[in-house]
């Protein structure tokens, strides 16, 4: 299994950006008026995305076996203790918790009817909450920024409406690779080195670094999503 919370980025960012390869750019010159599927990909967005392309790219070239072994999709170490924080309340910012890790929240809603709902707004995201049998509203989340994200509950539950809570996601040392976790033997995610990450996304040079290459190979199969030269038979004739 490989996680890649930030690699894949490298397919988008960092890397040679220069002339014909600005995610624009290619797009406009190699990608765009290419048959009905190049006009489909920029009618969706205009330049470079992200998708599951890079998972494409390490099939393409990389080798599967070892995702330690550098490919399009990025190269990948050994997974640490997956961070995970379950709490009974909202969490408070000074709850600390690893950038991409899982945050459980499981708050009493008292007497609540069987059909109680329950909304937590987290930017522009609406998480609808589970309601288990032991009266607990669930909810899960994962931060993808090393930041501070603010909790508003909106709920048909009295004592859960309006509660307001917040949380600090923080990036994770880079020391923490170097002690994967045993249990996990076949679980995979980004290199932290520094010298790895563009900007605060880790291990994203382990797929810029290919940015020629993946693109140039782009730009030539989606040549064969051309409409067809119409052929003269005559020219056929021997």
């Amino acid at each position: 299994m490989i996680e890649s919370n930030a690699t894949y980025r490298g397919w988008y960012t960092g890397g040679d950006q220069s002339g014909v390869w600005g995610n624009e750019q290619f797009v406009s010159e190699h990608i765009k008026g290419i048959g009905a599927l190049g006009n489909f990909f920029v009618r969706q967005k205009a330049d470079i995305k992200m998708g599951d392309t890079p998972s494409v790219g390490w099939l393409l070239n990389g080798r599967l076996e070892d995702p330690s072994h550098p490919g399009w999709g990025g190269r990948y170490v050994r997974a640490w203790k997956r961070p995970n924080l379950k709490l009974n309340r909202l969490p408070k910012e000074s709850d600390r918790i690893e950038v991409f890790g899982i945050l459980e929240l499981v708050i009493s809603a008292g007497d609540a009817p069987p059909d109680a709902k329950a909304t937590l707004i987290v930017e522009n995201q609406r998480l609808i909450g589970h309601l288990a049998d032991d009266r607990t509203m669930r909810f899960r989340f994962c931060p993808k920024a090393a930041k501070q994200y603010s909790f508003q509950l909106e709920s048909t539950v009295a004592s859960l409406d309006g509660l307001r809570g917040a949380i600090t996601a923080c990036a994770p040392e880079p020391s923490v690779a170097a002690r994967p976790d045993a249990r996990l033997p076949n679980w995979w995610t980004d290199d932290l080195a520094p010298s790895l990450a563009e900007g605060p996304h880790s291990g994203a040079k382990t797929v810029s670094r290919w940015r020629e290459s993946y693109l140039s190979d782009f730009a030539g199969r989606i040549l064969r999503c051309q409409r067809p030269v119409p052929v003269n038979s005559a020219e056929l004739a021997p």
